[in-house]
């Protein structure tokens, strides 16, 4: 059994907080009791793996704006003020993630992420334009997609302008055009974090042991089903409402799910879960009869369990409540253990 240490992260401060911590090379010898200092200064009470996956999902959040490019999936950027230090800490901060409540950063450019594992051996062509796509923005995808089809025109501005954008001045023709964007994908995802790749492959290459990071297929299938949507949210969903206020009240509930998605979709985990990614079996919603000024969702993210009021009239009601909570994370806090 490993010893208890218990370690503090301060909400205006999560990030820094975190890499101090994980810059220890023993810490993960540590069964860690992660505390968080809300913004007004005080502790919050909650703690356990909820707290746990919820400062995971702040973190890499914080990461993810200010260490890394790329549109839908992301790659980690070079910066002068981050050293050998620092990334091996995000080294350990992956592996304590997943070892500890099954958390991995998913929105990491998954070619990127196989680099790590396997080498950049393992990246085929396709698989590697494929992560690229996702990487450049949806505009951008769209010109990669019409160059890669059969009638299109090399001259069109935008994908010149999609290539100078990358430093690159071939010019591409029906014959190159795959290689090419090959070469532009390797130089982003590949070449540029290389430093940082060499950073964390020896800390992170111990989750070799478990099975999302045994092979590639393993790694493809592992992202596909972690990501989040919402039929998969609904899926999750396991509840016994009684017939009438209660019954109404889920339906408006999943009426909501169903029209969210992207951000937003993670969001609505996070605040159910603790994280932004699918990482449970069920999600177990009970009900409630809140009203008036007492009348709102509470969660246990542990759980998870959410308990729903049974007091919505309409599902209007309830999608203004839900949708003011996700836009205001900075309002949530753990108060209950």
């Amino acid at each position: 059994m490993r010893p208890s240490k218990p370690v503090t992260v301060r909400r205006t401060l999560l990030k820094s907080d975190m890499l101090e911590i994980f810059k220890e090379p023993r810490i993960l010898e540590y069964e860690l009791d992660i505390r968080v200092i809300a913004q007004d200064g005080r502790e919050e009470e909650g703690k356990g793996s909820g707290v746990v996956r919820e400062v995971l999902t702040s973190f890499w959040n914080e990461c993810f704006s200010s260490l890394t490019v790329g549109a839908l999936e992301k790659v980690p950027n070079v910066r002068h003020d981050y050293q050998k230090g620092e990334w091996e800490a995000i080294g350990r901060i992956i592996v304590f993630g997943y070892s500890e409540v099954k958390y991995f950063p998913i929105t990491l450019s998954r070619a990127f992420v196989a680099t790590l594992f396997f080498g950049e051996e393992s990246l085929t062509p396709d698989f590697l334009i494929e992560s690229f796509k996702l990487y450049v923005s949806q505009d951008e995808q769209e010109v990669i997609d019409k160059s890669l089809g059969d009638d299109f025109d090399f001259s069109e501005g935008d994908l010149l302008d999609l290539f100078s954008s990358f430093k690159c001045y071939k010019i591409p023709t029906k014959d190159n055009i795959f290689a090419l964007l090959h070469e532009l994908a390797h130089q982003e995802i590949v070449q540029k974090p290389r430093y940082i790749v060499d950073c964390l492959a020896p800390i992170v290459n111990s989750m070799r042991a478990y099975t999302p990071f045994q092979t590639m297929e393993d790694l493809k299938t592992f992202y596909n089903a972690k990501k989040p949507s919402s039929k998969k949210i609904i899926s999750l969903l396991s509840a016994s409402p009684e017939p009438g206020a209660e019954q109404s009240s889920f339906e408006h509930f999943k009426r909501f799910v169903k029209s969210l998605n992207g951000n937003d979709l993670g969001s609505l985990l996070q605040f159910l879960t603790g994280s932004n990614i699918i990482i449970c079996d069920t999600i177990t919603v009970t009900f409630t009869k809140l009203d008036g000024t007492a009348h709102r969702p509470i969660v246990h993210t542990c759980g998870p369990t959410p308990e729903l009021p049974s007091t919505y009239q309409y599902h209007g009601e309830l999608a203004e409540e839900f949708t003011a909570l996700l836009n205001d994370k900075e309002s949530w806090s753990f108060n209950i253990i």
